[in-house]
């Protein structure tokens, strides 16, 4: 695959002008990489990607930068500018088969360029970002890879930056794009307890757990046997019926539920029916959350910015069959993450975690524990962001983002578009699309578990598996 590399910097002044440092807010010292792989239908061309590409940079600047940190990796981490450029790398291919499953998470993720976090830490020249475009002649595709470093934006950071930078390719002045603000979350909440009482009783596992960045996973021990995938899709009037019969399960007090809430219970009961003997039930389910728009914290914040809700701990009268118990636990979690004072202490506690173990090289372990499990969510950004992120191509267009391979951790996201024999594109930006992995002997059972609850529950039309990988 023939590459040329260039190095992009922004064509104007930026929104950064006149600063030379920004400090990162231990918030957000967060030491992954994380990756969006979008195939576009048509050979982008080169001179005006490149040109959008530099007049993007102008209201992300970050995607340009370097970054300073203490010896070793530790804080503080502190942003350099004025930025020096983004590299990116143009290919071709003669590949005519783009992903292994059509499904949004791909593992492993293909066309992206690499980006070593460590590096970045230990090296003060280091991108902070990185784009490869990959054009596919004998498909009339191209992929646009985009790498960063999680500390500058999290999904919503990388989803306005591919949409930014689509509109200025197609020549429309993203007038309609608010600026981002390069300010931390905590500097717009109140200040915390010092005895974080918010906290008392609530699990925070979560925004706590660390292990050393240069150890294998437990997970992920080549010794042991490797958890499998599993992906399965919901329509919008699937999710609305699930919502409807767990709604019920309420009684006349029933609190509002939303799909999600509900979608991740039928998930928690099936899991806990098909969980090998001796495997507690779930008891805390943790989301993680965007911080952006919540107690007052500004939508257009343009850090990483994501922490966790967790839910007390769940108390269910029959771990296989209590969908109103999760999903109500679920909600409250999520209704209770944006109260100021919760927030702001658990937000404190975590960027106290983060920075002890940036000192000592450790990383976030997004894995849950027996009796946890993980959400993570892009279904309302999806909707939002995609139509207008495919270069012109709305509803052709298609997105791949990755995953970690832990058990009990739930990926949500809008399916891809699809096209039928005759040519005609259907969007699908009201379906669910669920990915996690399991021990071998659980797949299968779970399998088993969704189906009969699903009919169980009064959904129609029967669930609408992934082929497996």
């Amino acid at each position: 695959m023939a590459a040329e590399s260039l190095l992009i910097a922004p064509n104007g002044h930026t929104l950064l002008d006149g600063v030379s440092e920004l400090p990162i807010d231990a918030l957000d010292v967060f030491g992954y990489a994380a990756a969006n792989a979008y195939i576009v239908p048509e050979l982008i061309d080169v001179p005006r990607f490149t040109a959008a590409l530099a007049k993007t940079l102008v209201l992300f600047p970050l995607y340009a930068a370097r970054v300073r940190c203490a010896e070793g990796g530790g804080v503080p981490w502190v942003i350099t500018l004025p930025p020096q450029g983004i590299p990116l790398t143009i290919a071709s291919s003669s590949e005519t088969s783009l992903v292994p499953i059509e499904a949004v998470v791909q593992k492993p993720l293909r066309f992206l360029p690499s980006l070593s976090p460590r590096n970045i830490v230990l090296d003060p020249s280091a991108p902070l970002a990185t784009i490869l475009l990959t054009h596919f002649p004998e498909l009339g595709l191209s992929c646009i890879g985009v790498t960063r470093w999680h500390p500058i934006g999290s999904d919503y950071v990388a989803s306005r930056f591919i949409r930014t930078l689509s509109k200025n390719y197609l020549g429309v002045e993203p007038v309609d794009e608010p600026e981002p603000v390069y300010k931390a979350a905590r500097a717009f909440l109140p200040a915390s307890d010092p005895e974080r009482r918010s906290l008392h009783g609530v699990d925070t596992h979560a925004a706590e757990t660390y292990y050393p960045i240069t150890a294998t996973h437990p997970q992920l021990d080549p010794a042991k046997p490797p958890n499998i995938r599993l992906d399965f899709r919901l329509s919008l009037a699937q999710l609305q019926q699930l919502r409807d019969s767990i709604h019920a399960l309420g009684g006349p007090t029933a609190i509002f539920l939303t799909p999600q809430d509900c979608l991740v219970a039928l998930i928690a009961c099936a899991m806990n029916a098909s969980a090998e003997s001796g495997m507690p039930p779930i008891h805390t389910i943790t989301t993680i959350l965007d911080v952006r728009g919540v107690a007052g914290v500004p939508a257009q914040l343009s850090f990483n910015g994501f922490t966790f809700a967790p839910t007390d701990r769940i108390s269910v009268a029959n771990r296989n069959e209590d969908y109103y118990a999760y999903a109500f636990a679920v909600r409250g979690s999520l209704a209770r993450a944006r109260e100021p004072a919760f927030l702001s202490a658990l937000l404190d506690l975590q960027a106290t975690r983060a920075t002890e173990a940036a000192a000592c090289g450790e990383v976030m372990d997004l894995a849950s524990p027996p009796g946890h499990m993980l959400v993570n969510s892009t279904l309302r950004l999806d909707r939002a962001m995609r139509p207008e992120m495919y270069f012109g191509h709305t509803g052709k267009g298609r997105s791949y983002v990755g995953t970690v391979p832990f058990v009990r951790h739930l990926k949500l996201a809008r399916p891809n578009p699809v096209v039928s024999a005759d040519g005609t594109w259907r969007e699908r930006l009201d379906e669910a699309e669920v990915t996690l992995f399991f021990q071998p002997a659980e797949r299968e059972r779970f399998i088993q578990e969704i189906n009969e609850r699903a009919m169980a529950l009064g959904i129609k039309g029967g669930v609408e598996w992934a082929e497996r990988s």
